[in-house]
């Protein structure tokens, strides 16, 4: 319906809570839309403050995110990628210039940097482009392009 009503491309942000995330982006796919983001936060969860005694969330519950669902959202792109055509976009975790690529060789064409700015500070963005880089000329490849999906090879 969204793309019926729309000429802008339509990105679906898929949850890793479900029973098969593989069966809702093929049905994502098949309904038209142009990419998959993948992943949301997990969860949810919670953090309890010590001293006060209080959960840190004033709605007690929130998403997990960051480095510690890397590993949930590179197995999500993997599976994902062997199952769609459309474009994926990884999210979940990504920190490094190392990270960004392990998406990338599970087949995200590209990703998305959110938490990393807390970790390494704003110019996280230049930093990670960096790395990719550099991993890029020491392994003899031109272009970001000759390792998407990789590690499906």
């Amino acid at each position: 319906m969204v793309k019926k009503n729309t000429s802008i491309p339509v990105i679906v942000k898929l949850s890793p809570n479900v029973t098969s995330i593989v069966e809702i982006a093929q049905a994502v796919e098949a309904a038209g839309a142009d990419a998959i983001s993948a992943i949301n936060t997990i969860g949810p969860g919670m953090i309890i403050d010590i001293k006060t005694r209080k959960p840190i969330l004033a709605n007690k519950m929130g998403g997990v995110s960051g480095p510690a669902i890397r590993p949930i959202a590179v197995r999500c792109v993997y599976q994902i990628y062997e199952k769609v055509k459309i474009p994926l976009i990884g999210i979940g975790g990504i920190t490094t210039g190392a990270d960004a690529i392990e998406m990338i060789l599970a087949g995200a064409q590209a990703v998305q940097i959110g938490s990393a700015v807390y970790y390494r500070g704003p110019e996280v963005f230049q930093k990670i482009t960096r790395e990719i880089e550099e991993y890029l000329q020491e392994n003899h490849y031109q272009s970001l392009k000759d390792i998407i999906g990789q590690a499906h090879a």
